[in-house]
């Protein structure tokens, strides 16, 4: 039987639940964990019955491994060339991954072009500020990625997940919300719009 808790350990508790109830009210509260991300993703990748992911922005390669026992091919481009190498290493040996070194938004249509199945397409490629502290003029490239998307003719069923919706229309270089949906509606007007954990889907 655990001794009883020490008033102060109570107060502590209680203090700790006060701020996060204060957090949540004022909106304070920050995104939600990876992990739950690469469930939701995951859950959309098997519903939409899709065998191929795609995705912009390795960074650590967290996804793809997460990915890896999933997907039958996995892609994934990334712009930061240090970071491009520890991901090469890590997945050097893991057959269903294949990683390109560039810009995701000039990389990803021409790769999506060449496939022959409808993969789902996980944009999480823009400027973190974290290895590479070179701010670039374009931190959030996923309106262009979507346009030169929507050009090509992709086979139907192709999903599209714009991931940091909350970051959309707050400054920092993030386009706004509107022009995200705008551009999304023109690239694939026939497809269905939904919001979910922290992400634009579309699925075309």
């Amino acid at each position: 039987m655990d001794p009883p808790s020490h008033p102060m350990s109570v107060a502590s508790r209680l203090t700790e639940r006060l701020v996060a109830a204060w957090r949540y009210d004022a909106g304070g509260i920050g995104p939600p964990a990876d992990r739950a991300k690469r469930r939701h993703v995951l859950e959309l990748f098997r519903a939409r019955g899709h065998k191929v992911f795609v995705e912009a922005g390795t960074y650590l390669g967290g996804t793809v491994a997460f990915m890896v026992p999933h997907a039958e091919r996995i892609i994934s481009v990334e712009i930061e060339p240090r970071l491009y190498e520890a991901a090469r290493e890590r997945f050097a040996r893991v057959a269903n991954v294949e990683l390109h070194l560039g810009d995701a938004a000039e990389l990803i249509p021409k790769l999506v072009a060449d496939l022959r199945e409808a993969p789902l397409v996980w944009l999480d490629g823009h400027f973190t500020g974290g290895v590479n502290t070179d701010q670039p003029e374009e931190v959030e490239p996923s309106p262009r990625t979507l346009a030169a998307l929507g050009a090509l003719n992709l086979p139907r069923g192709i999903t599209i997940v714009v991931d940091d919706l909350r970051l959309f229309g707050r400054g920092d270089g993030f386009p706004s919300l509107d022009a995200l949906v705008l551009g999304a509606r023109r690239a694939f007007p026939d497809a269905d719009l939904s919001v979910g954990l922290d992400s634009l889907a579309i699925l075309a």
